[in-house]
């Protein structure tokens, strides 16, 4: 049983270790693992009452909720008050009438399913999102559907039958925007989810689900791998910040007279040569580390009495799980985390990336190359912040995300 600060990747793929699903799962092939152990989400959901805490969560944002049957998503204003707020009545005989309720975005509503999803993010460096699927008795919310990104689904109530294709979409296919014929992708592979039960799924699979003769809830952790098209534009939305040849103007009749349009490859061979230089690179992977920073969470703000005291041998740790980065900024360096950002002189380059790094706990005295008296500014200012905690008297170093 996993409690709030060890909810991770390896927590949900046990006894399967992370290195064999990367090594040999990952992107390739399915993969269930079945556990035999109903409870064993329970820290993650309050076993029977999980239903009812998603709904209660996520009640004063509607937007965040959908009801699907057989593929087709009801209309909204169906199941919302004059008021445009969640009917949590409604959305329940919605849901006896055979229409699956939906949850989008979980990890915003939901303290330990944020810290889990997080989590990954920090281990995979992918964005994470995690969806709430809780489905009638005898149901089908969608019809054979593929996701553009690798899912892990998390069967935490009753159970549920997957029929699952051998081969899977590929990505081309999925964004030119035209309907996919699934008759073309037979549902070749049948496995029964328990509760309990995690099954992988690459991305691209086609897939179908249907409950048995109990309801059921499931989640589905979606890992959004960034792709060689997200690096290109991070990194030629970086060249574009210093070098005006990205903003170069097209020719008048540009489109119309061919040999206007066979000069344009002269421009695009001189941006892409740029483009490739490895400082341009470099930059566009900054700007990504930047954007998975900023979807980390800690405390809004750190106790102020955990600051008093503070010296060399104090004992402190960094929040996990947390996202963080060292970037060179006007003046110095910073710690970017969460939405915050920690300036400092250059001299303290050396300690942030000890605490950007930092895993375990450590002595405020053993952040490198600083004074005592910088050491311990330092660590009071990120235990303020949110970004440390001290450890001992039962204080843990996890994450609050709300």
């Amino acid at each position: 049983m996993a409690n709030g600060g060890e909810f991770s990747l390896a927590w949900l793929l046990q006894p399967l270790t992370v290195e064999s699903f990367l090594n040999d799962i990952w992107a390739t092939t399915h993969h269930h693992v079945a556990r035999g152990c109903a409870g064993y989400f329970d820290g993650l959901l309050r076993g029977p009452s999980a239903v009812d805490e998603l709904l209660e969560h996520v009640r004063p944002d509607p937007s965040a909720v959908r009801l699907v049957r057989g593929g087709e998503s009801k209309q909204a204003e169906t199941y919302r008050g004059a008021d445009g707020g969640l009917d949590l009545g409604r959305v329940r005989d919605d849901f006896a009438d055979g229409y699956t309720i939906v949850l989008n975005g979980l990890e915003r509503y939901v303290r330990a399913i944020a810290s889990l999803s997080h989590g990954i993010e920090v281990e995979l460096n992918f964005p994470v999102r995690v969806n709430g699927y809780i489905t009638p008795p005898q149901s089908t919310g969608f019809v054979p559907h593929f996701d553009p990104h690798d899912v892990l689904v998390l069967q935490i109530q009753g159970s549920k039958t997957w029929q699952l294709s051998d081969d899977t979409v590929v990505p081309h296919e999925m964004l030119r925007g035209e309907a996919v014929d699934m008759a073309g992708h037979a549902l070749s592979t049948a496995l029964r989810l328990e509760a309990g039960d995690v099954l992988y799924l690459p991305r691209g699979r086609v897939h179908a689900a249907e409950t048995t003769c109990e309801p059921s809830l499931h989640l589905t952790v979606g890992m959004h791998a960034p792709t060689a098209l997200t690096l290109l534009t991070h990194a030629l939305h970086a060249l574009s910040l210093t070098d005006d040849r990205v903003h170069a103007r097209l020719p008048p009749r540009h489109l119309d007279d061919p040999d206007v349009r066979a000069s344009l490859t002269g421009l695009v061979d001189e941006v892409v040569d740029t483009l490739a230089k490895p400082s341009v690179v470099a930059q566009g992977l900054g700007a990504m580390e930047e954007v998975l920073a900023r979807r980390g969470r800690c405390p809004p703000v750190g106790q102020f009495s955990d600051a008093v005291g503070i010296d060399e041998h104090t004992l402190v740790a960094k929040v996990q799980p947390l996202y963080s980065r060292v970037a060179a900024v006007a003046g110095g360096v910073a710690l970017q985390f969460a939405q915050l950002s920690i300036g400092a002189a250059a001299d303290h380059e050396a300690a942030l990336l000890f605490l950007s790094r930092s895993a375990e706990p450590f002595q405020v005295g053993d952040l490198p190359g600083l004074t005592p008296a910088q050491q311990t500014e330092l660590a009071r200012t990120l235990i303020a912040t949110g970004f440390l905690v001290r450890v001992g008297d039962g204080q843990a170093a996890t994450a609050d995300p709300h």
